[in-house]
């Protein structure tokens, strides 16, 4: 959820301006404009962040960890168990928080992939080592 963050915050700032008008006694008419900019905004960002989480896709198989990503142009990586060699784990103090991290897969022939911004790193990363 973290990647509608931008979007939350636009909305909330918009929501402000709404109240902001509302109770408002002169009723300044660029407090409403304000608000509705900053919905459209929040509308904006929105978008973004919606189609790339619609469009990643993340699967561990008994034979290979696959990483899809994009809509119209698709980039997939698949990296077979037996070439892997160590899972690591990045995360940030927000990642902690809010529970996502960078998980760099490291195999054979420095084959080195990262999973940016992935949910639960350490339970995929446990995933991917038990098998």
């Amino acid at each position: 959820w973290f990647v509608y963050l931008p979007a939350l915050v636009m909305f909330v700032v918009g929501l402000a301006f709404a109240l902001w008008y509302a109770t408002t006694g002169n009723q300044h008419h660029i407090l409403l404009i304000l608000s509705g900019l900053s919905a459209l905004a929040g509308v904006l960002l929105f978008i973004p962040g919606w189609l790339k989480r619609f469009g990643t896709e993340i699967a561990v198989t008994d034979r290979r960890v696959i990483y899809k990503t994009g809509l119209v142009q698709r980039d997939t990586t698949e990296i077979n168990m037996a070439k892997i060699e160590s899972v690591d784990v990045n995360q940030s103090v927000l990642g902690r928080v809010f529970g996502f991290g960078t998980l760099t897969i490291r195999g054979t022939g420095e084959t080195i992939e990262a999973l940016r911004n992935i949910a639960s790193p350490l339970q995929f990363r446990n995933a991917i080592m038990v098998r």
